[in-house]
Protein backbone atom coordinates (compact mmCIF):
# COMPACT_ATOMS: atom_id res chain seq x y z
CA UNK A 1 0.00 0.00 0.00
CA UNK A 2 2.79 2.39 0.92
CA UNK A 3 4.55 1.77 -2.44
CA UNK A 4 1.31 2.51 -4.33
CA UNK A 5 0.84 5.78 -2.45
CA UNK A 6 4.43 6.80 -3.18
CA UNK A 7 3.99 5.94 -6.88
CA UNK A 8 0.75 7.90 -7.04
CA UNK A 9 2.39 10.93 -5.40
CA UNK A 10 5.35 10.76 -7.82
CA UNK A 11 2.95 10.57 -10.77
CA UNK A 12 1.00 13.60 -9.50
CA UNK A 13 4.21 15.62 -9.24
CA UNK A 14 5.32 14.70 -12.77
CA UNK A 15 1.89 15.55 -14.20
CA UNK A 16 1.87 18.86 -12.33
CA UNK A 17 5.29 19.83 -13.64
CA UNK A 18 4.40 18.82 -17.19
CA UNK A 19 1.18 20.86 -17.12
CA UNK A 20 3.07 23.95 -15.91
CA UNK A 21 5.69 23.83 -18.67
CA UNK A 22 3.55 25.27 -21.52
CA UNK A 23 2.51 28.27 -19.41
CA UNK A 24 6.15 29.06 -18.62
CA UNK A 25 7.07 28.63 -22.29
CA UNK A 26 4.29 31.03 -23.34
CA UNK A 27 5.61 33.67 -20.93
CA UNK A 28 9.09 33.39 -22.41
CA UNK A 29 7.76 33.90 -25.94
CA UNK A 30 5.92 37.12 -25.18
CA UNK A 31 8.98 39.38 -25.70
CA UNK A 32 10.72 39.64 -29.04
CA UNK A 33 14.12 41.35 -29.14
CA UNK A 34 16.05 42.99 -31.97
CA UNK A 35 13.33 42.43 -34.57
CA UNK A 36 13.29 44.03 -38.02
CA UNK A 37 10.73 46.82 -38.37
CA UNK A 38 9.89 48.94 -41.38
CA UNK A 39 6.99 51.26 -42.13
CA UNK A 40 4.03 51.02 -44.48
CA UNK A 41 1.02 53.11 -45.40
CA UNK A 42 -2.07 51.47 -43.89
CA UNK A 43 -5.50 51.44 -45.44
CA UNK A 44 -8.01 48.62 -45.23
CA UNK A 45 -6.08 46.00 -43.29
CA UNK A 46 -6.36 42.23 -43.23
CA UNK A 47 -8.26 42.53 -39.94
CA UNK A 48 -11.04 44.35 -41.81
CA UNK A 49 -10.59 47.89 -40.51
CA UNK A 50 -9.62 51.09 -42.29
CA UNK A 51 -6.62 52.75 -40.65
CA UNK A 52 -4.63 55.91 -41.31
CA UNK A 53 -0.98 56.95 -41.31
CA UNK A 54 -1.49 58.87 -38.07
CA UNK A 55 -2.68 55.91 -36.00
CA UNK A 56 -0.26 53.76 -34.02
CA UNK A 57 -0.94 50.51 -35.86
CA UNK A 58 1.17 47.60 -37.10
CA UNK A 59 1.03 44.82 -39.65
CA UNK A 60 2.08 41.46 -38.24
CA UNK A 61 4.24 38.83 -39.89
CA UNK A 62 2.27 35.71 -40.93
CA UNK A 63 3.24 33.71 -37.83
CA UNK A 64 2.16 36.35 -35.32
CA UNK A 65 -0.91 37.28 -37.40
CA UNK A 66 -2.04 33.68 -36.79
CA UNK A 67 -4.87 33.76 -39.34
CA UNK A 68 -6.30 36.85 -37.67
CA UNK A 69 -6.25 35.54 -34.10
CA UNK A 70 -4.17 38.56 -33.00
CA UNK A 71 -6.23 41.25 -34.73
CA UNK A 72 -6.79 44.29 -32.47
CA UNK A 73 -4.29 42.99 -29.95
CA UNK A 74 -2.19 45.61 -28.19
CA UNK A 75 1.60 45.50 -28.16
CA UNK A 76 4.46 47.67 -26.95
CA UNK A 77 7.47 48.53 -29.10
CA UNK A 78 10.72 49.79 -27.56
CA UNK A 79 13.69 51.27 -29.43
CA UNK A 80 16.63 53.21 -28.01
CA UNK A 81 14.78 54.11 -24.82
CA UNK A 82 11.52 55.15 -26.51
CA UNK A 83 8.35 53.09 -26.20
CA UNK A 84 4.94 53.25 -27.85
CA UNK A 85 1.79 51.17 -27.67
CA UNK A 86 0.26 50.04 -30.95
CA UNK A 87 -2.59 47.89 -32.21
CA UNK A 88 -2.21 44.95 -34.60
CA UNK A 89 -4.52 45.61 -37.57
CA UNK A 90 -2.95 44.08 -40.66
CA UNK A 91 -0.87 41.29 -42.17
CA UNK A 92 2.64 41.79 -43.54
CA UNK A 93 3.24 38.78 -45.80
CA UNK A 94 6.84 39.84 -46.47
CA UNK A 95 7.82 40.39 -42.85
CA UNK A 96 10.24 37.93 -41.29
CA UNK A 97 9.19 35.91 -38.25
CA UNK A 98 8.49 38.32 -35.37
CA UNK A 99 9.12 41.36 -37.59
CA UNK A 100 6.58 44.18 -37.92
CA UNK A 101 5.50 46.91 -40.32
CA UNK A 102 4.67 50.16 -38.51
CA UNK A 103 2.45 53.04 -39.60
CA UNK A 104 4.50 56.15 -40.51
CA UNK A 105 3.53 58.08 -37.37
CA UNK A 106 4.47 55.13 -35.18
CA UNK A 107 7.79 54.61 -36.98
CA UNK A 108 8.60 58.31 -36.44
CA UNK A 109 8.39 57.81 -32.66
CA UNK A 110 11.62 55.86 -33.08
CA UNK A 111 13.36 57.22 -36.20
CA UNK A 112 12.94 59.39 -39.27
CA UNK A 113 11.21 57.66 -42.17
CA UNK A 114 14.40 58.08 -44.21
CA UNK A 115 16.07 55.51 -41.92
CA UNK A 116 13.71 52.91 -43.39
CA UNK A 117 14.51 49.99 -41.10
CA UNK A 118 15.07 49.69 -37.36
CA UNK A 119 15.72 46.69 -35.12
CA UNK A 120 13.59 47.04 -32.02
CA UNK A 121 12.01 45.04 -29.22
CA UNK A 122 8.32 44.36 -28.88
CA UNK A 123 5.97 42.43 -26.64
CA UNK A 124 2.28 41.64 -26.42
CA UNK A 125 0.47 43.67 -23.75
Amino acid sequence: MRASLTSLLALAIVVGLTAAAPAEEAKLQRRFTDQRMTYYYPGVGACGYTNTDTQYVVALNPTDYANGANCNRSLTITYQGNSAIATAVDLCPGCAADGLDLSPSLFEVFADLSVGVIYADWSWD
